[in-house]
């Protein structure tokens, strides 16, 4: 008898991501947070901070539908989709087909730019600025940001929201997560598809059901 397909829930906005912190993204914080770093990263922190200009342009555009087409295209040019899909796929990266990987590929992309649409449109209207880095590792690093002119009190005032760059062996550096409030997208992702490959029989059925469920989630 075939399984229904697990749903992997309803997209995330930031108030929902702060009421439903994950262990695995809190001990991913606290990691990157508490180690001591060998160093600031100045060029990851430029690199960020060159990002942060488009996205508060796209924040604050006048209508909604400018809004997201500006993160749409930020997500586009900045987020190494080939690494994060490998990365929220887990162990079944190394399972998924060819045939799969490219029904996946396109659907993940268009699910995750309704993530990030989610999530940073709650920032609308606000301006975001670099204030820090740590590095993780030489090619791993974590840049911090929080909301510039935030009043204390204001519900922006302690946010601080974090951005996890990779650094290729070339140099070349590409966003791989963003994080807030404790919880980073990419991991959230991962644990919710994990869930419903492993809930659908697991390996190359439980993709399948993956795949449907993207495709019901965004329109195909």
């Amino acid at each position: 008898m075939m399984r229904t397909p697990t749903k992997t829930g309803p997209l995330p906005t930031r108030r929902q991501m702060v009421a439903g912190t994950s262990a695995l993204g809190l001990a991913v914080v606290s990691t990157a947070l508490t180690a001591t770093p060998a160093a600031a990263d100045q060029a990851a922190e430029d690199y960020m901070a060159a990002i942060l200009i488009d996205a508060n342009a796209a924040f604050n555009a006048p209508t909604e539908a400018e809004r997201f087409s500006g993160v749409e295209a930020l997500v586009d040019e900045y987020v190494d989709f080939p690494k994060v899909s490998r990365f929220v796929l887990g162990q079944y990266a190394r399972v998924i087909t060819d045939e799969q990987k490219a029904a996946f590929q396109p659907l993940f992309r268009k699910y995750a730019t309704q993530v990030y649409w989610n999530t940073l449109s709650e920032y609308a209207g606000q301006r975001l600025a670099v204030t820090g880095s740590i590095d993780r590792s030489a090619r791993d690093i974590i840049v911090n940001s929080k909301i510039v002119g935030a009043n204390p009190g204001d519900q922006f005032a302690d946010l601080v929201v974090h951005w996890r760059i990779y650094r290729s062996k070339s140099g070349q550096m590409s966003v791989v997560d963003a994080g807030a409030a404790g919880i980073w997208l990419a991991i959230e992702q991962q644990s919710q598809f994990k869930s419903v490959i492993a809930n659908n029989g697991g390996g190359t059925r439980g993709i399948d059901a993956l795949i449907a469920d993207l495709s019901r989630k965004v329109g195909g």
